[in-house]
């Protein structure tokens, strides 16, 4: 007797800021804080970011939320202040909720949920923010906090533990990510094939590579059959 076909399920994880959703929201929202309070817009957007981006700033593990308000009390000391941007805290968390998808998105994640990819998020957020985050997507996606497993990438215990629950490997899962330095240097680690969708056309800060790299995510499409 022949034996049933059984499809093997396919994997797509996904770094979700700067890869599907565009961040621009939450640095203007701070522009706009700065320009109200009377500092420099453009300086204090860049020292955010920075906070924001720095991985020292995330050890031992805190919530999303919390390393924000942190974010905004480091700026209110750099620009000699006293609660003058962390009296905005839930404006800024609120920016950062309502963050668009980029242009090319949601229609590509069409495609690819409609080729039998089980998408996944793979997020340096918080359950109060991503929800709405991944609403603006219109598809059906799993989520991974950094509150799920209390790390934040590039820490390979957020890789390892996402791994374990699906049974991931080189034939059947692809990540796919903007952040070189938080998501494709740990997927190399990991032996994890990868796309990096590198918006800005930067240079890799290291030897390692990607599998492929595009510059936007309707070109992923083109290796994700």
């Amino acid at each position: 007797m022949e034996e049933a076909f059984i499809m093997q399920k396919k994997y797509l994880t996904f770094d979700c800021y700067g890869t599907l959703l565009n961040e621009n929201n939450t640095y203007d929202e701070i522009e706009k804080l700065a320009r109200q309070i009377g500092v420099d817009p453009k300086r204090a957007r860049q020292r955010f970011q920075t906070y924001q981006d720095d991985r020292n700033n995330m050890h031992p593990y805190l919530d999303y939320d919390l390393l924000t308000r942190n974010n905004l009390i480091h700026l209110d000391y750099q620009f000699g202040l006293e609660h003058q941007f962390e009296k905005y805290f839930v404006d800024v968390l609120i920016a950062h909720q309502n963050l668009k998808p980029f242009p090319e998105v949601i229609e590509t994640l069409r495609t690819l949920s409609d080729r039998d990819y089980q998408l996944i998020i793979m997020s340096n957020s918080s359950w109060d923010i991503i929800d709405k985050n991944v609403q603006s997507l219109k598809v059906p996606f799993d989520v991974w906090t950094a509150e799920d497993v209390h790390a934040y990438k590039p820490d390979l215990h957020f890789f390892k533990t996402v791994e374990k629950e699906y049974g991931f490997t080189p034939e059947n899962h692809w990540h796919i990510a903007e952040g070189y330095d938080s998501d494709i240097i740990s997927a190399d680690k990991m032996n994890w094939p990868s796309i990096w969708v590198n918006r800005p056309q930067i240079e890799a800060s290291t030897s390692i590579q990607p599998t492929h790299m595009v510059t936007d995510l309707a070109e992923t499409l083109k290796f994700l059959k």
